[in-house]
């Protein structure tokens, strides 16, 4: 988005039509947010989870921190974004699992730093996928430089503070690794599943089905479309919908939803 809408935008936001001026931030942002967050959080459910904070936060004290950026800055605005997102992500996860893993000697280092920290010494990530996360954020970082920060993070942590992360680090594992069936079930399972392939009308009928359905989307009002897009990409649950979108509560978003999968029913029949 321009530089020149971003302003309009910001403005909006002080004004009367501010919950048309979230939802319009959300169709634009939404996909850039939840980016930013599957970079640090990949199961479903703690994804949802942590983008309905982030948008809390970015709503709290009528947008105080959207209303933050400086429109004739130095950084872009969706370069800016990523950022905030970033920390709310921390903040997330400091609120999700308490602050004493963030111990005060790490918190006393540089921000790539703590960022490190929490990938490599948290979550357990690899320093190769550390990089690769990190990388987006911190341009022109070098592998070199990773390694580095591994060992100063290293060089401040007690053995206390390492027994701690092996046992946060464990039970973190034991909580999102599934139990793997072996080959022979696998096998098994494999033989036992029916041919899926569609016969060709089948598929013409269905391709017919999808287009109509596209166009019928299409035809919907930007809000009832990002409904959609929130309740059944996103797979926020209805009281979350309720919580973004500023609506009275679950069953008014439900009812909402439901009215817009009327329409589409009759459009596309």
């Amino acid at each position: 988005m321009p530089e020149e809408p971003i302003r309009e935008l910001l403005l909006r936001f002080s004004c009367l039509d501010a919950r048309e001026a979230w939802a319009d931030f959300l169709r634009e942002y939404s996909s850039l947010i939840l980016q930013v967050i599957r970079h640090f959080e990949t199961e479903p459910d703690r994804v949802s989870d942590c983008y309905l904070f982030a948008c809390e936060q970015l709503c709290r004290d009528e947008f105080q921190r959207l209303r933050r950026f400086r429109v004739d800055g130095p950084a872009r605005f969706s370069t800016w974004l990523r950022a905030v997102v970033r920390n709310l992500c921390f903040d997330w996860h400091r609120h999700e699992t308490g602050r004493e893993w963030v111990f005060d000697s790490v918190s006393a280092l540089a921000q790539v730093d703590q960022d490190v920290f929490r990938l490599v010494f948290e979550q357990g990530a690899s320093e190769e996928d550390a990089f690769l996360k990190l990388s987006a954020h911190f341009p022109g970082w070098t592998r070199l430089q990773l390694s580095e920060s591994v060992e100063r993070i290293s060089s401040v942590l007690t053995t206390r503070q390492r027994w701690l992360l092996r046992v946060r680090h464990n039970r973190f594992v034991e909580e999102r690794v599934p139990v793997e069936a072996s080959a022979e079930e696998e096998d098994h399972r494999v033989e036992q599943l029916p041919d899926g392939v569609p016969n060709p009308e089948s598929r013409a009928i269905q391709e017919e089905q999808r287009h109509r359905l596209q166009r019928a989307v299409g035809h919907l009002s930007p809000g009832d479309q990002l409904l959609l897009q929130m309740r059944y990409e996103q797979d926020l649950t209805l009281e979350q919908v309720a919580r973004v979108l500023g609506l009275e509560n679950a069953q008014a978003a439900d009812r909402k939803i439901r009215e817009v999968l009327q329409r589409l029913r009759e459009d596309v029949e």
